[in-house]
């Protein structure tokens, strides 16, 4: 499963080394916990950390209990009931 990275509407390439995008390491564990779920190979997440401080998600071609865990997890802060 596909992770893609945006600022502003812009794909970026994020450098591992990099901190100031650390958010988008945490939706990569994420996905990468959730991806078992998802059995759609054309599936991907898209995150745009945009000015306003509040990440847009947007999910392609996810099944609905992937899209359902996903957003538990992160509006829970990893604090998920199954």
């Amino acid at each position: 499963m596909d992770l893609v990275c945006k600022v502003n509407g812009k794909q970026i390439e994020r450098d591992p080394y990099d901190l100031d995008y650390i958010e988008l390491d945490v939706v990569r564990d994420v996905v990468r916990t959730l991806e078992p779920l998802e059995t759609n190979p054309d599936a991907r997440v898209e995150v745009d950390l945009n000015d306003s401080g509040s990440p847009e998600y947007n999910l392609i071609n996810c099944n609905n209990d992937f899209e359902s865990r996903f957003y538990q997890i992160l509006k829970s802060r990893g604090k998920v009931s199954y």
